[in-house]
């Protein structure tokens, strides 16, 4: 998820949040007869009559019920894919010479060697990697799944000392933000001391 997928699902959770407790607040005032002249009395029926009639004397009222729902059907579908969805980079221009035609590198080449890279290191059992956001300005997710017994701090120093920096002068970037999971196998307990 980026920052401004993260920024927009807030915003919409908080305005949510706010029309229901608007909502419970209403409820809650109507209960305790807070607020009559607004509010209506806490014994009175909520809806009148001549409202609960309304919807079978005009016909659009339940089209229209359905097209709102429909709206905020579509609106919540939208958001759920929001939150999954990731702009994985596919290539990456290596030189942008639109005269003499553009070099470009498939961005599962420079993954696959660095995975190959760091699963050659001895406590390492698997990698994955994916580079992520655009091809100007691509950021690294990487996964790796070290043995139960190896040292997070040694093996954590060689990724950003050895592997990153071969990745980063593959690419000849001078920065590549990076995000990245380390996890243990499950095959023993792990013991630290």
């Amino acid at each position: 998820m980026s920052r401004h997928t993260a920024r927009v699902s807030r915003i919409g959770l908080v305005v949510i949040g706010l029309i229901l407790l608007l909502g419970a607040g209403a409820v809650l005032a109507r209960a305790l007869a807070a607020s009559t002249s607004v509010l209506g009395s806490s014994s009175a029926p909520l809806l009148t009559h001549s409202q609960v009639q309304y919807p079978t004397q005009h016909s659009w009222v339940w089209p229209v019920t359905a097209a709102v729902c429909a709206v905020i059907a579509l609106l919540a579908l939208w958001w759920m894919a929001a939150q999954t969805s990731t702009k994985t980079v596919r290539r990456l221009p290596l030189e942008p010479d639109h005269v003499h035609g553009r070099t470009t590198l498939p961005a599962d080449a420079v993954t696959g060697a660095l995975t190959d890279e760091l699963e050659s290191h001895p406590t390492i059992r698997g990698a994955d990697a994916a580079l992520r956001g655009s091809s100007a300005k691509p950021g690294l997710r990487l996964a790796v799944t070290a043995e139960n017994r190896a040292d997070p701090a040694a093996l954590r120093r060689w990724i950003e000392t050895e592997a990153i920096p071969n990745m980063r002068t593959a690419l000849e970037v001078e920065t590549i933000p990076t995000v990245m999971r380390l996890q243990f196998s499950r095959a023993f307990d792990r013991h630290l001391s």
